[in-house]
């Protein structure tokens, strides 16, 4: 196995692990309603913090660990190989992202076309209800789509650099 890739499983399991806890607590606040009472920044505003600097931190010790303890350094041919599989990768993480804002933005349109002003007005209150702030659901929706984005491209890139060491 590369570095390359043992990074890119590192990236994998961190992200998900970081996220997920973060994911957690966000569907928590809403289900218990903390959220729209106390607002987004008392409710979840550390624990985004820390997601942030836990993800940074990650990244940095995986990294320079992985390229500190593995000292094999790859080929011409390895180097091309994986930079191929970092273009792929790359190439199929934007068309996620690119595909779920269409998708979301899509789903909007036709929500807001044909429903009509009554099914709004009840889907706005609804929404302030559980979240206080629509713009939180956007923020976070938005969120969503980059670590979603981030986790397909280490699993392409995995999926990729395997594929290509066969």
């Amino acid at each position: 196995m590369s570095n390359k890739e043992l990074v890119a499983w590192g990236h994998l399991i961190t992200t998900a692990l970081i996220w997920g806890y973060y994911g957690v607590q966000l569907v928590q606040a809403v289900a218990s309603g903390d959220l729209a009472e106390a607002g987004f920044v008392s409710t979840l505003g550390v624990p985004l913090a820390i997601a942030v600097g836990l993800s940074i931190l990650a990244s940095v010790v995986i990294e320079f660990g992985v390229n500190l303890i593995r000292t094999d350094r790859p080929g011409r041919r390895e180097v091309d190989a994986e930079a191929w599989a970092g273009l792929r990768a790359t190439r199929i993480a934007h068309g996620v992202v690119i595909t779920l804002i269409m998708a979301l933005s899509g789903l909007g349109l036709v929500l807001g076309a044909f429903a009509g002003p009554s099914v709004a007005a009840e889907t706005g209150a609804w929404l302030t209800g559980r979240f206080g702030n629509g713009l939180v659901l956007f923020a976070n929706g938005g969120l969503l789509v980059l670590i979603l984005a981030e986790l397909v491209h280490y699993g392409a890139l995995i999926a990729f650099l395997s594929r290509d060491r066969r």
